[in-house]
């Protein structure tokens, strides 16, 4: 799984399913390594990046969340609302 190149103010988030810990692709499904769907998703704020995730908890709250910034850094967790 390849980490997107980031500009310096761009964040990334990889999502999993918190009860199997299966990572998802930018569709909610199942990420398989030699599929062309990117694991993570790529904003061009933290603003945009938390509005992303909020619109998909709301979707599927066993949704788990890790935003990355450009030097492949965890910013912050985000736990699946569902717990």
């Amino acid at each position: 799984m390849k980490f997107p190149n980031l500009k310096e103010y761009q964040f990334s988030v990889l999502m999993s399913n918190s009860e199997t810990g299966i990572i998802l692709n930018i569709d909610l499904a199942i990420h398989r390594q030699d599929e062309e769907k990117s694991a993570y998703s790529v904003f061009e704020s933290i603003e945009q990046t938390k509005e992303f995730i909020n619109k998909i908890s709301l979707i599927n709250d066993k949704i788990e969340f890790v935003i990355y910034d450009s030097k492949q850094q965890v910013v912050e967790f985000i736990a699946a609302k569902h717990s």
